[in-house]
């Protein structure tokens, strides 16, 4: 039949571009560079900037339709839960994480597992939200990823077999890890998950071949930041300047704003991008003020962790909106010149158009039929107060049943039509320029 032919030819030459170039080393340019190489797929996001665009082009609108399975894979029965991870492919293997901290490496010729890794989990982890791990980093001659009781696990990408394991922060305190860390400039970047728990958000930068701690940023107001030289640690300046600016009393010292959808990389502007989770605790009424950095977006120097610029999504967030999503970074013309712009759809109905060079707002606009949580927006969400009076049943009907249909649709950029792709979840997908440029919803 014409669907099995096709299918088969589709997948023999996508295999034959994965192994043609014979194994080597991962090194920065690649991953720079991945975005523009479809023969593999070594970072998250499929390119450091996130915008998950294929310059593929044997698979194309005309016969799609016509792809055929090849092969599967399970992860186990149900009692694995749920699978979020996006693989990674290199010289024909492609590595992918599981539930439970779990990643394999499979020959994508046949399906058949290379090997196995599990971490040895403990008792009294808390993980939140499921135990899902949504994808790993590849450098060098390692794969690395991180675990729910809040690790980084780097083993050799063609044996599986531990070449360095390391603490991120202490599981018991709530931390875990569930995103998928990235590589810049030889350094391991990663979040952490926990913002429920009244856990410290933070960002932090390893050597991918030792697993040295290289710097800390806290993503908290009142927080140090740390950077580490020759065993030394070095204060590198309090993240927002100072305590209580924004917390009343000391409630910034458990803050949480968790970075656990993790981050991109803009090579451009030389700045990775995290997103920031709820603040704690999730009743508002005890922590008037904005409560920086929650529910924001951070822009980070790659090289110290020192924060560029933020853009805060929803202040004082009391509905559990977050603002993790990626921030997508792309250029667009108007008025003839060229914008250095970055996109966020955010959990609290916005899409967000930034200046990635210094933060400032560019325009927003709803992407969902009826916004309540917010009277008016003048460059920030003026909140409708009253809502906060029912903001513990609102958490668990409204917001679960509305907002979170969106929370798991990663945002791509369409490099030929030039337009952000997403899907909120009540609607089909979203793909429009004009909402970009013009800032309307049409």
């Amino acid at each position: 039949m014409r669907t099995n032919k096709f299918g088969i030819r589709i997948a023999a030459s996508a295999l034959a571009m994965a192994v043609s170039c014979g194994a080597h080393a991962v090194t920065d340019q690649d991953i720079i560079n991945d975005h523009k190489t479809p023969e593999d797929i070594v970072s998250y996001g499929m390119g450091t900037q996130g915008q998950r665009y294929s310059i593929l082009e044997d698979l194309n609108t005309d016969n799609v339709q016509y792809l055929q399975p090849v092969w599967a894979f399970s992860f186990g029965s149900e009692k694995m839960r749920g699978q979020e991870s996006q693989p990674l492919i290199k010289d024909g293997v492609m590595y992918v994480t599981a539930s439970y901290s779990r990643i394999y490496a499979i020959d994508v010729r046949t399906g058949e597992e290379i090997w196995q890794y599990d971490a040895r989990l403990p008792d009294g982890i808390m993980p939140c939200c499921d135990v899902v791990n949504r994808g790993a980093a590849i450098y060098g001659d390692k794969v690395i990823f991180g675990t729910l009781d809040a690790k980084l696990v780097a083993l050799n990408k063609d044996t599986g077999k531990p070449m360095w394991i390391k603490k991120v922060a202490d599981y018991q305190a709530g931390y875990a890890i569930t995103a998928a860390p990235m590589v810049i400039k030889g350094k391991i970047i990663t979040g952490v998950s926990g913002g429920e728990f009244g856990i410290v958000g933070k960002v932090e930068a390893y050597d991918a071949n030792t697993g040295d701690l290289v710097w800390t940023r806290p993503t908290v107001e009142g927080h140090m930041g740390y950077v580490y030289k020759d065993g030394k640690k070095i204060e590198n300046g309090i993240s927002g300047g100072k305590a209580g600016v924004t917390w009343p009393g000391e409630m910034w010292k458990n803050g949480g704003a968790a970075t656990w959808l993790g981050g991109t990389y803009d090579p451009d502007t030389d700045s990775l991008f995290f997103g920031t989770g709820n603040p704690a605790p999730w009743n508002s009424h005890l922590r008037p003020g904005d409560n920086l950095f929650s529910s924001s977006r951070l822009a980070i120097d790659p090289d110290d962790g020192s924060i560029k610029w933020h853009f805060q999504t929803t202040p004082n967030d009391g509905w559990d909106y977050d603002g993790v999503n990626e921030l997508i970074s792309f250029d667009y013309e108007e008025s003839g010149k060229t914008v250095k712009a970055a996109a966020t759809a955010d959990r609290n109905g916005f899409f967000y158009v930034l200046n990635r060079e210094n933060g400032d707002f560019i325009r927003g606009f709803p992407f969902v039929d009826k916004i309540t949580w917010l009277k008016v927006w003048i460059r920030k969400p003026v909140v409708r107060s009253m809502l906060r009076v029912v903001v513990l049943v609102i958490l668990l009907t409204w917001k679960v049943a509305k907002a979170r249909r969106f929370w798991r649709s990663p945002l791509s950029w369409g490099a030929r039509t030039g337009c952000p792709c997403f899907q909120p979840g009540h609607r089909p997908v979203l793909c429009a320029l004009e909402r970009v440029v013009h800032g309307h919803l049409e």
